[in-house]
């Protein structure tokens, strides 16, 4: 452990932490081993980034930013740095990535014990620190009232401040340790492309010779998805250049629902993070009930080691020959499996398309249809050609087969349908591994497998559908979505084509 006896403390081992955080009072110890916290949670958060030409020349016109003058970001800076001095402080020395080669070296300094212990694993603990000697960002995380009375704190919720030039980053309020996790991701958003490597929020995998990428929004069960192909290389937090992918965190924060890709017992031992688990006085767990209401109350998250899902030691892989997109069209016309060209795959990477809940939120799918570029937003800051560029290179060079799947819904009415079923997920693999024969499906410029699976449903949605004319209309209603959403792109001429949409 190192201190200098006044409360500041550096690079506390794992058990180190936890017992820290029992003596602060920060969360108690499941039965299974597990710190269970229970964190205040700022609604919203507004994010600012220091306006200079590395930034403005670069960034997108709709990017969630709002711009700050440098002498603010200064004084606030200072008055942090400051009041952080007179407390009790964890600081924690990280790279975002495994290979030193492209790692960016983060200090993160935070008041709370238990918010060090998941740096552990939302980052990348290394046996030496900075070995290249590279310029380190800097990240400080403190209560709003380290701010003082700085205008930008006017709305009440939380705040993000990063300063590109000064690589310096201000994290103030009760935020969650993903938007920590989505605040570094964005700062590799900004940085990564100009090395030509793109950062990704997917889960890659590798089994039987073949390396698997899934990308996907929120709940699509991406991690699920990997787990059911091979053996995970990464998950949450992934970059790929034309050297192959590469892990970029020893861990992941995953949604406890009821599509959790391991067993609870096996996720809550000693070492992990839960957020927002409620506990019985026996110290073991109290679920939710997957008929209730869970838009009501707050979502509980697991901060787990990747070694938790079985993740290869190998931190660098060559490029994927498979990228899965994963969707949750709640429209219900998607079909379960599709093959797309690269020029689709674009397409679909720009769209972002799917529903804001998973299905397997225990949630029924409202039409609460969202559209995520690169299904991270926030996490693309810049001009989003400027990571199409790199992923249409990418997927030449690696030769990489493409691939659209619908987790959900399918079938029924518009608004309900289901999920796939645990045999149709393993239809649809075995069909993207071995499937020779596709058709067109009719709509999209999609492709499905032309034989009949024995354990899936049929590949066409409409045969779904108990009435062929609601799908179709439907279809027809999603087609004019898409073609909407296309035309604010910069080049929406490119990408109708590719999706054989119709230009008016």
């Amino acid at each position: 452990m190192k201190t200098d006896e006044s409360g500041r403390y550096d690079d506390l081992t794992v058990s180190e932490l936890i017992e820290h955080a029992l003596a602060l009072n920060e969360g108690q110890l499941s039965a299974k081993g597990a710190l269970v916290v229970s964190p205040e949670r700022d609604t919203e958060a507004q994010r600012f980034i220091v306006n200079e030409p590395s930034v403005s020349d670069v960034i997108r016109a709709d990017a969630q930013f709002h711009l700050l003058d440098t002498e603010v970001f200064k004084s606030i800076w200072e008055r942090v740095k400051d009041d952080v001095a007179e407390r009790s402080r964890y600081r924690i020395h990280v790279h975002m990535g495994v290979d030193s080669h492209i790692a960016v070296p983060l200090e993160i300094t935070t008041l709370s014990a238990w918010h060090a212990l998941t740096c552990h694993y939302l980052c990348h603990c290394p046996s030496e620190f900075n070995p290249r000697e590279k310029p380190v960002w800097k990240l400080i995380w403190t209560p709003l009232s380290s701010f003082g009375d700085a205008e930008i704190l006017s709305h009440g919720g939380g705040v993000i401040l990063i300063h590109v030039g000064k690589r310096r980053i201000l994290m103030g309020g009760a935020l969650t340790t993903g938007e920590m996790r989505r605040t570094i991701m964005t700062l590799l958003g900004l940085i990564l492309p100009e090395k030509d490597a793109l950062p990704l929020h997917g889960a890659a995998v590798q089994g039987d010779g073949e390396i698997t990428l899934f990308l996907g929004p929120a709940g699509a069960q991406k991690s699920t998805w990997a787990l059911k192909c091979g053996q995970l290389i990464g998950d949450r937090a992934l970059s790929w250049s034309s050297n192959g992918l590469h892990r970029l965190a020893d861990g992941c924060r995953l949604h406890l629902n009821q599509s959790l890709p391991i067993s609870l017992d096996q996720a809550l031992q000693f070492g992990t993070v839960a957020e927002n688990l409620t506990l019985t006085n026996e110290r073991t767990p109290i679920l939710d009930d997957p008929n209730d209401d869970l838009s009501t109350t707050i979502p509980a998250h697991l901060v787990v080691p990747l070694e938790l899902l079985n993740a290869t030691s190998e931190t660098n892989t060559d490029g994927p020959t498979q990228l899965v997109i994963l969707t949750t069209d709640p429209l219900g016309v998607l079909p379960p499996l599709a093959k797309i060209s690269h020029e689709q795959c674009l397409a679909w990477f720009i769209l972002g398309y799917g529903n804001h809940f998973g299905p397997q939120e225990g949630l029924r799918p409202e039409m609460d249809i969202r559209f995520m570029p690169g299904f991270m937003d926030t996490l693309l800051p810049r001009n989003l050609n400027d990571y199409i560029v790199i992923l249409e290179d990418l997927l030449k060079k690696f030769e990489t087969q493409c691939f659209l799947v619908n987790a959900g819904w399918h079938g029924g009415h518009s608004g309900q349908g289901s999920p796939l079923s645990t045999s149709e997920q393993s239809a649809v693999i075995d069909s993207m591994h071995h499937c020779a024969d596709w058709r067109p499906f009719g709509a999209l410029g999609l492709s499905i497998p032309s034989d009949k699976s024995e354990t899936a449903t049929a590949w066409n949605s409409v045969d779904r559908w108990p009435d062929s004319g609601d799908c179709l209309s439907n279809l027809s209603k999603l087609v004019s979505i898409i073609a909407d959403e296309l035309q604010r792109t910069s080049n929406p001429e490119r990408w109708l084509r590719a999706l054989e949409i119709q230009c008016n």
